[in-house]
């Protein structure tokens, strides 16, 4: 009879680990596509800084600015082999959020120097790229931080905690 008990308490301990890791599982998922979608709407960005200095030798400085704050992004997201893997490692939470900030900063600046030279109607054109391409950033990176802020729950509360470092989840940055 004591051995069926601890067959009985093996398996319902089993099940109930394999319960909890299939759910940090689907939490962890999520955390990944909506990082994955910030990256979609940062590299939108990139796309469009890109195309907005002419293919020169020698643009302007505000406008290499420009190609040098969308290249700095772009590093950022590229530097790791797997930018959510990554942001799961806790790598660097703060750097994607500042380069973004500096891209937008040289492109209010690019946006106002090309009002003058550039064609009214390419450069009206470039900023309604933009402004769609900007205005998925704070969306995207709200439901990434909202998806983190569930995983995080997740691996600290109670029975989770327990278990949920040795299971490999570890607690992410916000972005």
């Amino acid at each position: 009879m004591n051995l069926a008990m601890l067959w009985i308490v093996g398996a319902l301990a089993l099940f109930w680990a394999v319960g909890l890791h299939n759910r940090l599982m689907r939490l962890r998922a999520a955390v990944f596509e909506a990082c994955a979608g910030f990256e979609r709407s940062m590299q939108a960005l990139i796309a469009v800084a890109r195309d907005a200095v002419p293919g020169s030798d020698a643009p302007s400085p505000i406008g290499a600015a420009l190609l040098e704050s969308a290249t700095a992004l772009e590093t950022g997201l590229k530097t790791q082999k797997n930018p959510r893997r990554a942001r799961l490692a806790s790598e660097a939470p703060g750097d994607l959020g500042l380069q973004w900030a500096r891209l937008q900063q040289a492109w209010l600046a690019y946006a106002v120097t090309a009002e003058g030279v550039s064609d009214p109607a390419s450069l009206q054109a470039l900023r309604a790229r933009w402004d769609a391409a900007d205005a998925q950033g704070p969306l995207a990176r709200t439901l990434a931080n909202q998806a983190i802020a569930e995983y995080e729950a997740a691996i600290q509360q109670a029975p989770a905690a327990w278990v949920a470092g040795t299971m490999g989840f570890h607690p992410v940055p916000p972005l």
